[in-house]
């Protein structure tokens, strides 16, 4: 990772303003499962909208597993045209119910309970699909793993600040920040930064990342042309001599015959 520094101090008294502003109580105990949904919601939006979202989407589908199949058009649909990032964040949901399913055989996340921490997040890393903003927020609300979720409006709320450098990305922003804040503080700078954001949008968002297109498979190798059979040699002379039938070996011709009588 390039080395990020943070402006001269604002980046510290955000977090502690944050942290002493933020709402009491403790993170809702969630199924990891269904938070990792609603968090594909949330991010990058605000949570009334999320939350209502959510609601459209669940009571649409049967269970997980039904939403796990849904063609993403029907989901973005579902979202409506104005939700940020609509069709990406369904395709991505979509690969990383798959993705589970696929490890697990069938829609749960209760393996997470039995794992250690540093297993949590590199279980939840490596599903297809899922973003960082997610994957911190699994980690952090259901396992209490010390991470902060970061989402880009977190990230271009902070810029506008002058609490980051114009160029610094979301994992180096989550990185930073982790160093920086108590592990007994994260959930409440998490809450807090979200209530914060509530409302706020920034001038122009980024276009969102497209997937990476699939290598084209590798060329024929191209094969040698086949080597012709050797030709066999000719036969000498006397070898095609002997080689004739016994019955014409010893016959000679009209002219010989001729000589012979004579």
């Amino acid at each position: 990772m390039s080395k990020v520094s943070a402006a001269p101090g604002a980046l510290r008294k955000i977090i502690r303003r944050l942290v002493a502003q933020a709402p009491p109580g403790g993170a809702r105990t969630m199924d990891p499962l269904a938070r990792l949904v609603r968090a594909f919601f949330e991010y990058d939006a605000d949570l009334p909208r999320a939350e209502a979202a959510e609601g459209r989407i669940l009571a649409a589908v049967a269970d997980y597993n039904e939403l796990r199949v849904t063609p993403v058009t029907e989901i973005a649909t579902l979202l409506g045209v104005r939700y940020p990032f609509a069709e990406a964040r369904c395709q991505a949901l979509r690969r990383t119910l798959q993705a589970i399913f696929e490890r697990e055989h069938h829609m749960s996340l209760e393996c997470l309970k039995e794992m250690k921490k540093s297993e949590v997040r590199k279980y939840l890393r490596t599903l297809t699909g899922i973003p960082g903003y997610v994957e911190a927020v699994v980690a952090l609300e259901c396992c209490g793993v010390h991470t902060l979720p970061v989402d880009t409006k977190l990230l271009l709320w902070l810029k506008h600040k002058r609490a980051l450098p114009a160029d610094t990305t979301i994992p180096q922003a989550q990185e930073l920040l982790e160093k920086q804040v108590r592990a007994d503080q994260l959930l409440a700078l998490h809450r807090a930064a979200r209530r914060e954001l509530e409302g706020w949008s920034p001038k122009s968002w980024p276009a969102p990342e497209k997937p990476a297109a699939a290598a084209p498979p590798p060329a024929p190798t191209a094969q040698p042309p086949a080597a012709a059979p050797p030709s066999r040699p000719a036969k000498p002379a006397a070898a095609a001599s002997k080689a004739r039938p016994p019955h014409q070996r010893g016959a000679a011709g009209p002219r010989a015959q001729h000589r012979r009588g004579e």
